[in-house]
């Protein structure tokens, strides 16, 4: 089983601060980076930075985003890849730029997925998975397309309830699957979660550290359990104590959050 974590690049001592924590956890293999326009780091430039100042322990992962690509352009980056030793992308749709003079195409997923393991054979790709974008055969039909495409495994959105994220695991039992996770210890963090990614929360949900660190020790159990990987993303929480108590097996510890 592998664990992913997904540090923001907010900074480059940030994101080395971040790599040295998740390094300190055996258990934690790799660091996901997604590709945010309010940062002025894009994913691939921290993991090439990552890749010569971070921990060799620790491989890394950044997330492209489809409509930032020209599919009648060769891919940009590839001699950055080879040369930082770069294998293993996440593809993810990406939000149209609240500043439009930032150039976007008609790029979508599953052809920028074609089109990475035409021109980079040896690169592993993800694809993106989201549970919440429609209803399950919706979500499944998409998944097996990029799977079509040449896609390598996915990456879930955060699951809150462990009985949904068995009813898809077992459509995808036997593929490379990170199952999202991500710490929700205030209302209006659930409230996001719900308005903005129409998030399914159980009816024992409780808002705080205990809850989630539990909900996650089941996961984890259940990725170990049935060869899954997991890809943890403790966004508004400190990350340190979070990752302490769900990886000891003792009592949960209290966190706080923090401004993203």
């Amino acid at each position: 089983m592998e664990i992913a974590l997904e540090i923001v690049p907010r900074s480059p001592e940030n994101l080395l601060l971040g790599a040295q924590e998740a390094a300190a956890f055996s258990s934690i293999t790799i660091v996901n980076i997604p590709d945010l326009l309010r940062f002025p780091i894009r994913s691939w430039e921290a993991c090439a930075l990552l890749s010569k100042e971070g921990p060799e322990t620790l491989s890394y992962i950044p997330h492209l985003r489809a409509i930032d690509f020209d599919l009648h352009k060769p891919f940009p980056h590839t001699e950055l890849f080879i040369s930082h030793g770069i294998r293993r992308v996440l593809v993810v749709a990406g939000d149209p730029p609240q500043d439009m003079r930032r150039r976007v195409y008609p790029t979508g997923t599953v052809e920028f997925i074609k089109k990475l393991k035409d021109e980079i054979p040896h690169l592993r790709v993800y694809g993106a998975f989201d549970p919440y974008r429609s209803n399950i055969r919706y979500e499944l039909d998409y998944l097996k397309a990029k799977s079509d495409a040449g896609a390598d495994g996915f990456m879930s959105q955060p699951f809150f309830d462990l009985r949904l994220l068995e009813i898809y695991a077992e459509y995808l039992e036997g593929r490379t699957v990170f199952w999202g996770l991500s710490p929700v210890v205030s209302e209006s963090s659930r409230n996001y979660w719900e308005a903005r990614n129409r998030a399914i929360f159980p009816k024992q949900f409780r808002a705080d550290l205990g809850w989630n660190v539990d909900f996650g020790r089941r996961v984890l159990s259940f990725c170990g359990t049935h060869n899954f990987n997991l890809y943890l993303m403790p966004i508004k929480i400190d990350v340190h104590p979070y990752l302490r108590a769900l990886f000891s097996g003792g009592p949960s510890m209290q966190t706080k959050e923090f401004p993203v």
